[in-house]
């Protein structure tokens, strides 16, 4: 049987892996000119990579006192599965602006489910400053996620109109209203 504090360095370790590669894939953005004509999207990933800066130092310092480090075949698979998330800004440089914070997105929902996970890890391995730290880093990335979702449809727009088809300029405060009243709960039930 492992003990906790083997199952506490694996999922902080699998965590900074995580937060690692998504800051290597928002820090591209960031050296990205185009990013640089929006300043609503460049406000996002500018909040976005230094609540990663934070985050990072937050887990490394917490898996320094359980007496592990941020390595292994565990980091090198979340690695794996955030280039999928994150990554693919390398593959598709061509993309709008609207495409990387879609990427941006679901890797930030990702690590939103990671830290619940290591929230609950903690709860039930009865570590309450890992359990706290997991649900402070999560407080912090879930009012980004809906900045990145209020963000998305004026960009989808603009890309229209960068395809040179004829839209409705307006639409992109009406589906702003349309998509966060959907992540309102209580309409969804």
């Amino acid at each position: 049987m492992r003990d906790a504090k083997d199952i506490l360095q694996q999922y902080v370790s699998d965590m900074v892996a995580l937060d690692e590669h998504i800051h290597e894939a928002i820090e591209r953005q960031i050296a990205d000119d185009r990013l640089k004509q929006f300043p609503e999207a460049a406000k996002v990933v500018n909040t976005l990579h230094s609540t990663l800066d934070t985050h990072i130092a937050g887990l490394k310092g917490q898996l320094k006192t359980l007496g592990g480090e941020a390595s292994g075949p565990v980091k090198e698979a979340v690695s794996a599965i955030a280039g999928v998330a994150a990554g693919l800004y390398d593959k598709v440089r061509h993309d709008p602006v609207s495409k990387m914070l879609r990427d941006d997105y679901t890797a930030f929902s990702l690590a939103a489910i990671s830290y619940t996970m290591l929230h609950t890890t903690g709860l039930a391995l009865r570590n309450q400053s890992i359990a706290d730290m997991a649900q402070r880093y999560l407080k912090d990335i879930t009012p980004i996620i809906i900045d990145i979702s209020q963000v998305i449809p004026g960009l989808v727009v603009k890309d229209l109109e960068d395809n040179q088809v004829l839209v409705d300029r307006a639409v992109g405060e009406e589906a702003v209203r349309k998509t966060q009243a959907a992540w309102n709960t209580a309409n969804t039930r």
